[in-house]
């Protein structure tokens, strides 16, 4: 197979899943040949990376990620995705590893940041290893933005949603969802930045939507999923 590329899911399952069901959604060609060429690693095994971050596991996810591009890189794909925020942890680690790229979501979150201007208040709607992390501190702070931080009970709510309905139960409670959204809303906040894939699934689900300021990192690498594997393949043409 030429012209494809490799997805490093499995964290979670269900939200590799809401990735290419948006990204189906958002490619329709009129003909089987016309969709994307791709692999889908969907690696569910991978220790959590939250709990690592924080130093609640010493089982390191780098190493599980690392074997999945050392095994795909062999075929020659054009580039991976990882379909997770908080594995963007490792990301400098895992593109120093291979010269094959990695589309990072980090710099598709700074070029939408850039786009909507400067003075904005920023919410993070993500799990305590992406924020305790600080991924997207400074791309946020470089462009201009401010972050608003979390309180321990908005926290604790947007826990519940990503681990005990996503991950745990697979439910989509969008009552709660909102409730979130409007607390940050309460804030002050300008734009809520959907940090987590399990997040970009209940967003997938909206299907209300009520406008909220949202910046969806999911939507964002799917839009630019598609465009970079319809340049390659109109390359090789």
């Amino acid at each position: 197979m030429k012209n494809f590329f490799v997805i490093l899911g499995g964290m979670g399952t269900l939200a590799t899943t809401n990735f290419l069901n948006d990204m189906n959604k958002a490619y329709r060609p009129e003909s089987d040949q016309e969709y994307l060429n791709y692999l889908v690693f969907n690696h569910a095994t991978i220790p959590d990376r939250t709990n690592f971050i924080l130093g609640k596991s010493n089982n390191n996810p780098f190493k599980y990620l690392k074997e999945d591009i050392l095994q795909a890189e062999k075929l020659n794909p054009d580039f991976f995705i990882i379909t997770c925020n908080t594995a963007h942890y490792f990301y400098n680690e895992l593109q120093n590893i291979t010269e094959i790229p990695i589309i990072s979501m980090i710099d598709l979150v700074k070029k939408e940041l850039i786009r909507l201007g400067k003075n904005k208040n920023i919410g993070l709607f993500a799990t305590e290893g992406t924020i305790k992390s600080h991924l997207y501190d400074d791309i946020i702070l470089k462009s201009g933005n401010k972050i608003i931080s979390n309180d321990e009970k908005l926290q604790e709510k947007i826990n519940d949603i990503l681990y005990n309905d996503v991950k745990k139960s697979g439910k989509i409670s969008l009552s709660k969802y909102y409730k979130v959204l409007e607390s940050f809303i309460k804030k002050g906040i300008d734009y809520v930045l959907l940090a987590c894939t399990e997040a970009s699934i209940i967003n997938s689900f909206d299907n209300n939507k009520k406008n909220y300021p949202i910046i969806d990192t999911e939507k964002l690498l799917v839009n630019e999923t598609i465009n970079k594997a319809i340049y390659n393949r109109n390359k090789s043409i």
